[in-house]
């Protein structure tokens, strides 16, 4: 299993690991953030190279099966874009009390939707 598309796979991990079954979710993170091969996770939970490389298969289409029906990963990413073009306007606007206010009520919703980072 080649590991390309590791950011892709940790945001879907993110959202929806809970969603998975305990032994799913150790067997992705061994593998995708803990950069095991699948013989070291094979031998760790006594199970074939095999029975890792198809159950990591089988999350990968259970966390991609997930963002198809809710898109909560995408409506996230189009939040973060929104939020970015946002502060990118106010901040290149000029001073006045009204910006203030606006800046304000900036700060205040990306702090509410965890992207103060935008």
């Amino acid at each position: 299993m080649e590991k390309r598309g590791h950011l892709d796979a940790s945001l879907l991990f993110d959202w929806y690991g809970e969603l998975l079954t305990d032994r799913q979710r150790r067997i992705w993170r061994l593998y995708w953030l803990e950069d095991w091969s699948l013989s070291e996770i094979s031998q760790a939970e006594g199970i074939s190279r095999a029975a890792v490389y198809d159950g990591l298969e089988r999350v990968k289409g259970l966390l991609a099966d997930y963002e198809a029906k809710l898109g909560l990963v995408a409506a996230w990413q189009r939040r973060r874009q929104a939020f970015s073009a946002l502060r990118a306007a106010l901040q290149a606007s000029a001073d006045s009390a009204d910006l203030r206010q606006v800046w304000a009520a900036y700060e205040r919703m990306a702090a509410e939707e965890g992207l103060s980072d935008v």
